[in-house]
């Protein structure tokens, strides 16, 4: 197509696609951008509902091999079982279950960060009233609600992290920006944030110049004050110059010739990829990245999940999940002083194996938090077995089946606003609606 002719078509049509790359709601842009000592959040959503148990094994819990066997093939054996993959014990910081947990043997990569302090471990995460859809429990989560307080919004919900850009009012280029096939629920809102399946592929399908000559033409356009007859017009003049904006900002970003930091060393897939691709943005100071979301999924093993060898299915995902984390706390070095790293998942699976040598839909899932300024260790609130761990006899689990939770999945997002994004605890009501509720767990 010529150039003039895909000009005129844009400027119709006021909607942007190349490739398989879809541009949706694309950031304000600004022509000014620090960097410097921006405090940055990272979210790994591990999507299709990550065994918990398998992830963070109790193995300190007798009930824990009545339940998973390891001759069945999918329990873990204990760390002083002599057996070639075992759980890797956690040696807690905070007096909390000494010698009871471990991480899954594929997650050794981890074991340092976790040693030095810097890995928070919550093994018994989830929200009340809750869900074993995948659809509504990555939803009820990204959006910062539970299923009690959604109330008759549960359509038309603002992530939580488009309500910390919300609130805290600054529009820079790329402040926000989510990778993976579509906009995580989390970055969804009024402020407009990026998704990209990677850098790369964020273009116009046209040589650098053709590219760069487009965007001079039609800027200017954008740059005009509308006349709206609508708001749909408006909203067409608004995303479109953001889009350009955003456009200019990512062609500056060479991926072919970076290097990582410090020996960092990714998965070769599209998670590794990803991984690499937010390290470089959150070290250029000239983008002022905020928060960055990345998807992997691989998680919904209802059968042949595995146990800890490594050609397991659990094993592998969790192991290029581990590796991924470890190469970009590397590659970041000192930047993780400002910078935090969340990961989650919609639910944890069944505490007992099903027919299938897998697990189904269950309750609380393992979530961990990283950075320099976390306070390392197992957190869990009180239950029914000493140090917070609630146990897995049959009384204990919740509805017969399933890990209970001890911790509101809030109550980390809040410690991260609060205690990382700055914002001040009266906001709440903005930040977290309908969490009234919130009690701190102290990571930072």
């Amino acid at each position: 197509m010529k150039r003039r002719a895909f000009v005129k078509g844009m400027l119709g049509t006021g909607l942007v696609t190349a490739g398989s790359c879809v541009f949706r709601m694309p950031l304000l842009a600004s022509a000014n951008a620090t960097g410097v000592g921006q405090p940055t959040v990272v979210v790994i959503f591990q999507r299709g509902g990550c065994d918990g148990l398998n992830t963070v094994i109790p193995y300190g819990d007798a009930d824990y091999y009545n339940l998973r066997p390891v001759s069945g093939g999918v329990g873990i054996p204990s760390p002083d079982s002599g057996a070639a993959y075992s759980a890797l014990p956690l040696h807690d910081h905070l007096g909390l279950n000494n010698d009871f947990f471990g991480l899954h043997p594929s997650m050794a990569d981890l074991m340092p960060i976790y040693n030095s302090q810097n890995m928070a471990v919550l093994p018994t995460v989830h929200y009340p009233d809750p869900s074993r859809s995948h659809f509504d429990g990555q939803y009820f989560i990204e959006s910062g609600f539970s299923r009690a307080n959604i109330g008759a919004d549960a359509t038309n919900l603002d992530g939580w992290l488009n309500r910390h850009l919300q609130v805290k009012g600054n529009n820079v280029p790329l402040q926000g920006v989510g990778f993976g096939g579509n906009l995580a629920q989390s970055l969804r809102g009024s402020i407009p944030v990026q998704s990209l399946s990677s850098i790369s592929s964020f273009n116009l399908g046209l040589s650098g110049a053709d590219q760069q000559e487009v965007i001079d033409d039609v800027l200017p356009v954008y740059d005009e004050l509308p006349t709206p007859q609508n708001s749909y017009r408006e909203l067409v003049h608004k995303f479109g110059k953001t889009l350009f904006g955003n456009l200019e900002a990512v062609a500056a970003i060479d991926t072919d010739s970076y290097v990582p930091a410090n020996g960092a060393n990714y998965p070769s897939n599209s998670y590794g990829r990803r991984m690499r691709q937010a390290a470089q943005m959150i070290k250029d100071p000239t983008i002022g990245l905020e928060v960055v979301t990345i998807d992997v999924g691989g998680y919904d093993t209802h059968s042949n999940q595995g146990a800890g060898e490594p050609e397991g299915r659990l094993s592998r995902s969790l192991g290029d999940f581990s590796k991924g984390i470890a190469a970009l706390v590397a590659d970041l070095g000192d930047k993780m002083d400002d910078v935090i790293i969340v990961t989650m998942s919609e639910f944890g699976r069944t505490a007992k194996p099903n027919g299938s040598a897998g697990t189904d839909h269950g309750n609380a899932s393992a979530w961990f938090v990283l950075g320099n300024k976390v306070q390392g260790g197992l957190y869990m609130r009180d239950g029914l077995a000493g140090g917070g761990w609630p146990g897995l006899s049959d009384e204990a689990l919740f509805k017969g089946r399933y890990l209970a939770s001890t911790v509101d999945y809030r109550d980390i997002l809040g410690d991260i606003l609060f205690q990382h994004l700055g914002h001040s605890v009266s906001n709440i009501g903005a930040l977290l609606p309908g969490y009234t509720d919130y009690t701190s767990l102290n990571l930072m």
